[in-house]
């Protein structure tokens, strides 16, 4: 853990919960701080130049997006990619973002399309690179864009949270060119639904992309028992 923190800066003092938060979820993200890995808030605080506070509270927050679990004796530690962790995530995306989708395009006007246009160009050519942190990034943007059209902040947020809890099994959908090319590929679909102004339409593309995120990953995760 030690070394990990090494690239982190410490933190200013505004915001300072949400930046620990952030800063600890980038860490667990992308692999620096891999599963299982002890989270000692002594250790955090003094690589952080924080307080013990907030970096509390900040673990708070990630053990309720998943990313975070607590022992029976009180230690924190990051959670374990487990398939049935993974395949609730998706299930509850598949519900609640299918919604957001549908609602959205009802709601979605030529300004919103102009710039999922832009960030469809900006995905195929992150695909391309196989930049996995940018397209995340770019992909929820396209996918916000439509959702926020429908002004339901609340579905909104809970889709959000999803979204960013799924983000360490992501990069494990988008472990090859082929999964690139595929993702990009329902994204055109999605962008065509919306563009033809099809709700149903919409929806049935999250509904697809989920089952084949699902397809591709499951199998080859541990379950919880193991």
């Amino acid at each position: 853990m030690t070394d990990a923190l090494k690239s982190v800066a410490p933190i200013a003092r505004e915001s300072v919960e949400d930046r620990v938060a952030q800063a600890l979820r980038e860490l667990i993200v992308t692999g620096q701080l891999p599963e299982g890995t002890p989270l000692v808030q002594r250790d955090l605080a003094e690589r952080l130049g924080v307080s013990q506070t907030p970096i509390r509270l900040g673990l708070t927050e990630l053990e309720r997006v998943g990313l975070v679990e607590v022992g029976e004796t009180g230690r924190a530690m990051v959670s374990r990619l487990t398939r049935e962790d993974f395949e609730e995530i998706y299930a509850t995306r598949l519900g609640l973002e299918g919604l957001a989708a549908r609602v959205g395009v009802a709601a979605i006007g030529p300004a919103e399309l102009a710039r999922m246009r832009s960030l469809l160009t900006e995905l195929e050519r992150l695909g391309r690179e196989q930049d996995v942190d940018g397209y995340l990034r770019v992909r929820w943007e396209f996918h916000a864009t439509c959702y926020e059209a429908a002004g339901r902040p609340r579905l909104l947020a809970e889709v959000e949270r999803l979204f960013w809890r799924a983000e360490r099994y992501n990069r494990i959908v988008l472990s090859s060119r082929e999964r690139f090319k595929q993702s990009v590929a329902n994204y055109k679909r999605f962008y065509e639904a919306c563009k033809a102004g099809d709700p149903r339409a919409a929806e049935q593309v999250i509904h697809d992309s989920t089952q084949w995120a699902v397809e591709a990953v499951a199998e080859l995760l541990p379950v919880e028992d193991a």
